[in-house]
């Protein structure tokens, strides 16, 4: 699971991202009062340069982080979670959870309707999450969500009382009913278009799609019946721009160019210091955004020689210094990482994260330790006749700041670094077969829960486990930080799982990810959920 990289986030994601923040009962509550009318101005076009293109506009088979900022506009999930991590009410009005955390009533709001006309009803969630569930989906962050709890049904009370079942406890469950990967779907439309309907997505959000033009923009237009926004939004009823329009701009330079121009108002991951340097003449306002989660590792193969060895993979670390990497690639946006969490996530353990930092003699001594040794001089460790070579699968686009960088500094160090450049697909599927030594990956989310997808062995074999390392302490750990309800014992549980993983070199930490936008000084009111993405309702664009 891929995902892509204001301020940086507050250490508030702490306590209130527990179980306190998923209550088993929570009341309907009283929308917030909308902002006075001249806070904000409505119309207007928004056209953002995306760095890639959405593979699908299904949320339930979404997996891509392009695909996450469109998907924010167009559908609602049964829950909002407000920037400062607080559950709000979203498609559903009220709800409960049963005292093992199996079981989950929602009460709906009876005003909603999807952008066919449809009305929303519980029937809607029961298709939804039995769409995700289904073998139509064959991978996506829902379907893993849902299939790794033990999802059973979804059962229709009445037109506006759900209940969602699985057979395993499941205590952030309410926090996921606020992603869009558990968004809703008009049933009609997933029946009416099949297979087809990640291009013909039909939700209840702010926005409407409109048209998907291939390897060319994504049109969406402003819902004019849309109601019922988070009442922790800035204003209340439509969203304020007449449109938005996602170009697909892969190269970071001709986003930039494209901004320069008026093309795009709104620049994703920009170079940073082209970014900078407009930011700094008051050309462009710079926006960042310090997620929480799995910050930007690389995932060191266990089962592939050299990396088999521990020594080597120590070595890898120590070679790194991240505090010069992330200043050589990033500037002042970059933020180093020093273990498999970011600071900002809850259970985030300094002990893990002070085992490693820039020692270029110890790795040479571990190196030396295994049987490495520079045989001929040419500044590549070899033993027994073979080099010390790291297959390092890679995606330009994602990893264009800094992947040269990185094999630098293991070059210098004595590694073969061999980069092997590919699509998201090409890497998925090296990535299955274990053919490769390390690659690229992080995950966005305020809780540490996506440690079991990644490090649990269980999911070695068709899952993202692609350390591939087994260890039982760890599954353990990991399994029951995934069902626990005591907050003591599962921080505790994450604990545990994050010294693992960093005392067996698992991962090459990198950064922690900081997504940054460069805005047209016309943008308005330009904010983050959660998460890290823009959250376009809520934006206007000065006329």
């Amino acid at each position: 699971m891929k995902t892509r990289s204001a301020v940086l986030l507050s250490l508030l994601i702490l306590a209130s991202l527990m179980l306190s923040a998923c209550s088993p009962t929570a009341p309907a509550a009283s929308p917030a009062q909308p902002e006075a009318a001249e806070a904000t101005t409505s119309g207007g076009v928004l056209t953002i340069g995306l760095g890639s293109e959405p593979e699908t506009l299904d949320p339930g088979d979404a997996v891509y982080v392009q695909e996450q900022f469109v998907l924010i506009s167009l559908f609602d999930s049964l829950l909002s979670m407000a920037p400062d991590t607080t559950l709000h009410p979203g498609l559903a009005s009220a709800w409960a959870a049963n005292d093992d955390y199996t079981e989950f009533t929602f009460t709906l709001r009876e005003d909603v309707t999807f952008h066919d006309g449809a009305p929303f009803t519980a029937a809607a969630v029961k298709a939804s999450f039995d769409h995700i569930v289904s073998d139509d989906v064959l991978e996506s962050g829902g379907k893993t969500l849902l299939v790794d709890h033990q999802y059973t049904a979804t059962e229709v009370v009445d037109d506006y009382t759900a209940v969602v079942k699985f057979a395993a406890s499941y205590p952030t469950f309410l926090r996921d009913a606020a992603r869009q990967w558990l968004s809703i779907s008009s049933p009609t439309a997933l029946e009416t278009y099949g297979t087809e309907y990640g291009r013909n997505p039909v939700g209840t959000g702010p926005f409407r799609f409109v048209k998907w033009d291939a390897q060319s923009q994504v049109v969406l237009e402003r819902n004019p019946d849309y109601a019922w926004a988070p009442e922790f939004a800035s204003h209340q009823g439509p969203a304020l721009l007449d449109q938005v329009i996602f170009r697909f701009l892969p190269e970071a330079a001709t986003r930039v160019t494209a901004f320069e121009t008026g093309e795009i108002l709104v620049a994703s991951e920009p170079p940073a210091l082209d970014a900078i340097a407009l930011s700094e003449a008051g050309e462009g306002v710079l926006e960042t955004f310090a997620q929480p989660g799995i910050p930007a590792i690389m995932m060191i193969n266990t089962e592939k020689a050299p990396t088999d060895d521990v020594n080597v993979r120590k070595a890898m670390i120590l070679s790194l210094n991240q505090e010069e990497f992330v200043q050589t690639a990033f500037q002042q946006l970059g933020l180093p990482s020093y273990s498999v969490l970011s600071p900002t996530t809850w259970s985030f353990d300094e002990e893990a994260a002070n085992l490693y930092r820039h020692n270029a003699e110890e790795a040479a001594r571990l190196l030396a330790e295994s049987g490495w040794t520079d045989s001929d001089g040419d500044g590549i460790l070899d033993k027994d006749g073979e080099k010390l070579t790291i297959d390092y699968i890679t995606s330009p686009i994602w990893e264009e700041a800094f992947n040269e960088l990185l094999a630098g500094y293991l070059t210098q160090a004595g590694f073969d670094v061999q980069m092997r450049a590919m699509d998201d697909a090409g890497i998925a599927a090296e990535g299955a077969a274990g053919n490769y030594n390390m690659l690229y990956i992080y995950w966005t989310r305020a809780d540490p829960s996506p440690l079991r997808i990644l490090f649990h062995s269980d999911n070695i074999d068709g899952g993202a486990a692609y350390t591939r390392f087994r260890n039982a302490e760890l599954d353990s750990a990991l399994a029951d930080g995934d069902t626990q309800t005591d907050e003591a014992v599962r921080e505790q549980d994450y604990v545990t799982a994050q010294r693992i993983i960093m005392e067996n070199a698992l991962v090459l930490p990198m950064f922690t990810v900081n997504t940054s936008y460069l805005n047209a000084s016309a943008v308005q009111n330009f904010t983050f959920d959660v998460e890290g993405y823009p959250w376009i309702y809520d934006i206007s664009v000065s006329q």
